[in-house]
């Protein structure tokens, strides 16, 4: 269970939708790394053709049990002023809760985390996790700087179809999601799978179009 920016006490699992949503581990008075996370996170959704709210939502979990409300409705208002579309925010979660929480979210991701005593600062790695609708990971995109491409074909993966376009889908055939990288990969025989598909259907369509020409030439002369 959770406080939400609003002070209501919240869980996860409650907070999902029927839509896919991006997890991320931060903390609100973080003067370094989780700052770049949010503003790569946001600087990769903008371009995208999905919005907050109809297509995902995001959840950010304070690892800071610390941060209480007022520190998190904060740190939404600037960053859902970056986005610049969700103007309500209201798929944007920014959560803070008890440290037994942190960590059983925390460790069922996988996320580890430790306080440096001599810097004052959480020592963390730095990534976002893509979710199911139901709460499951299926993709972690690492780093700071995340592809638009890459957020948007986990977000796809992830609602198993049910958000995208068939470009999107195209695209899955020839970009596999590689673990060891978090990111997407052009797949070389996905691709010739594909070119060797679309071949085959242009020489169907060619051979279709021509004899049905010839059909048509064969009964003009035999009713002149």
């Amino acid at each position: 269970t959770f406080r939400d920016q609003t002070g209501a006490s919240v869980s996860l699992q409650d907070n999902l939708s029927d839509k896919p949503a991006v997890l991320v581990f931060s903390y609100f008075d973080c003067p370094m790394l989780c700052p770049l996370v949010l503003e790569g996170l946001v600087r990769s959704l903008k371009p995208l053709p999905f919005d907050a709210g109809s297509d995902f939502d995001v959840f950010v979990i304070s690892i800071d049990e610390r941060d209480g409300p007022e520190t998190a409705r904060k740190k939404q208002r600037e960053i859902v002023g970056r986005y610049g579309r969700d103007s309500s925010g209201v798929a944007w979660h920014f959560l803070t809760g008890e440290k037994s929480a942190i960590e059983e979210v925390t460790q069922s991701a996988g996320f580890t985390y430790a306080w440096d005593e001599a810097s004052k600062q959480y020592v963390h790695a730095s990534g976002i996790f893509i979710l199911t609708p139901r709460g499951e990971i299926a993709r972690v995109l690492y780093g700071i700087d995340y592809a638009p491409r890459d957020i948007r074909l986990a977000l796809v993966e992830a609602s198993a179809g049910t958000i995208g376009s068939a470009i999107d889908q195209v695209l899955l055939y020839c970009y596999h999601y590689n673990p060891l990288t978090g990111k997407y990969g052009f797949v070389i025989m996905g691709a010739l799978r594909l070119a060797g598909l679309s071949t085959v259907l242009a020489m169907a369509t060619y051979i279709i179009t021509m004899l049905r020409r010839e059909r048509r030439g064969s009964h003009k002369e035999a009713e002149a």
